[in-house]
Order: C-alpha cells, then sequence, then structure tokens
C-alpha cells in the first residue's frame, strides 16, 4: 500500500488529475493514463539487473525513476495503486493462449477489479496488447476501446479468455485466466522464469512499447515503429547504440545511466 504523497507523486507522474471514485469510469481514466505514461520494457532483465517485485522497489523504480518493467512489475505497481486509493483488487494469474497446440504455463498477472458499480479485469502489462480501458468481466460481451474490440469467452480449461479484433483483422485469442486469486509470493518463480530461464522470450531482445492517443509505439530488438488505429505508420531500424538511447528517451521516457 502506499501512503498519501506517493499516491499523489504516481498520480502526477501518469498525468491523472482527475477525481478519484472507485467506480468503472475511474478505472478507465487511471488505465489509459498508466499505459501512455509507464512503458513496458525488459530492458533490466537484458542487462542482468535482478528485479523486485516488491512495492517499494516497484515504486522506485518506475515512478521516481521514470522506468518502465513487464507484466508483473507493470500490474503489481498498479495493483498496490488501486488498493491504496480503496478499490477493492484481487491478483490472478493467467496464461498466454495465442497458441492453439501449446498450452502455456502461467506467466502473467491480471486485476480483478470489482467497483460499486461492476467487476472489471484491469491489465496494464500486457506490451500492445493491453486493452486500453478497464474491461467488464463478462463473458460474451464486446467492448471497444477506441482502437480495438475486446470479448471474454468461457472455457473449460482456462476459465476465461481474453480475444482481441483490431481494425480489419480477426478475433485472436490472448490468454486465459482463471478466478483463483494469487498473493504476491505466487509471482516470484514465474517472474524468476521469465527472467533467468534460457527458454524465456524476454532474454532474447529488447521489447518495449508505450500507448499513444490513438495507438502505440514499440522498439522490439532494434526496430523502431510508430502505430496509428493500430497500423504502422512509421518504421525505422535503429543503427547504434547512441539512436536507441535517443528513441528511448525521446518515445517512452526512459534515460539510460552509463
Amino acid at each position: 500500500m502506499y501512503n498519501e504523497e506517493q499516491i499523489n507523486i504516481y498520480l502526477r507522474k501518469i498525468g491523472y488529475n482527475k477525481k478519484i471514485e472507485l467506480n468503472g469510469k475511474t478505472l478507465q481514466h487511471l488505465q489509459i493514463a498508466h499505459l501512455k505514461n509507464i512503458p513496458y520494457e525488459n530492458l533490466d532483465i537484458l542487462n542482468h539487473v535482478p528485479l523486485s517485485l516488491e512495492a517499494e522497489d516497484l515504486f522506485k523504480k518506475m515512478i521516481i525513476n521514470r522506468r518502465g518493467g513487464y507484466c508483473f512489475e507493470l500490474n503489481g505497481l498498479y495493483s498496490n495503486l488501486l488498493k491504496s486509493l480503496g478499490f477493492n483488487v484481487i491478483n490472478l494469474a493467467g496464461r498466454f493462449a495465442n497458441d492453439e497446440t501449446t498450452i502455456k504455463m502461467r506467466s502473467h498477472r491480471i486485476l480483478k477489479v470489482t467497483t460499486n458499480d461492476d467487476i472489471y479485469i484491469c491489465d496494464v502489462g500486457v506490451r500492445s496488447e493491453s486493452p486500453r480501458i478497464a474491461l467488464k468481466l463478462i463473458d460474451g460481451l464486446i467492448q471497444n476501446d477506441g482502437v480495438s474490440e475486446y470479448k471474454f469467452e468461457h472455457d473449460d480449461f482456462y476459465g476465461h479468455t481474453l480475444w482481441q479484433k483490431e481494425q480489419d483483422k480477426g478475433w485472436k485469442r490472448i490468454y486465459g485466466f482463471a478466478e483463483e486469486p494469487q498473493l504476491d509470493i505466487d509471482y516470484i518463480m514465474p517472474s524468476f522464469f521469465c527472467e533467468k530461464h534460457p527458454q524465456s522470450l524476454f532474454t532474447e531482445y529488447k521489447k518495449i512499447s508505450i500507448f499513444t492517443d490513438t495507438s502505440n509505439i514499440t522498439l522490439v530488438d532494434d526496430t523502431l515503429q510508430i502505430y496509428e488505429n493500430a497500423k504502422v505508420m512509421k518504421k525505422v531500424e535503429l543503427k547504434n547504440k547512441e539512436e536507441i538511447d535517443d528513441a528511448l528517451e525521446k518515445y517512452f521516457g526512459i534515460k539510460i545511466n552509463d
């Protein structure tokens, strides 16, 4: 939990200046503010900097030091904020499920938030596939975040599955999850796997993303892509460390200290 001073610093960091009410409208505004101001990134993993999921360490890294993180960090940080504001938050674990032939391990952190008007799934940690809004946890309901459509479907194995439909594309399954509550300690092992295991996809190359008003910007390995309404408008191959560092600071607000 964060104290009042930390909450105010956090809200300033994400540019949130609206009234806080424990309802879905506040969740919608908080989620897009978070996505536009705190990037998804795996630079510490690539640089062999140990990760911490402790509340104070997450706050220092992403709010004070103005870095980003990946799902266990981002949704951990966001969970702490929502709880500190008074929301009823239950942390869940999910499996990415875009591959129809392979069932993956649980390697994703998701937030179930109960407000005074509904139950929502909040997620600020799926790189460019994060919904821009909190989604009502209602199977079959199609919800539009302004760029893409999303829906949940019941699944006998997963429990719920999240599907996304971008403009001019078909539905694709993102991940599945059950409603079994998770504690902070439950994320240590899957996070350690993502951080250290040879089969982890996070140890291979840079995966960085931040949202904009109309879409998002990504840096995957050394390829910078700027999107508008989920379509690539600009693609640049960064040639050296100087260009990469400049792009990190210009587009993602990340300043790397040598």
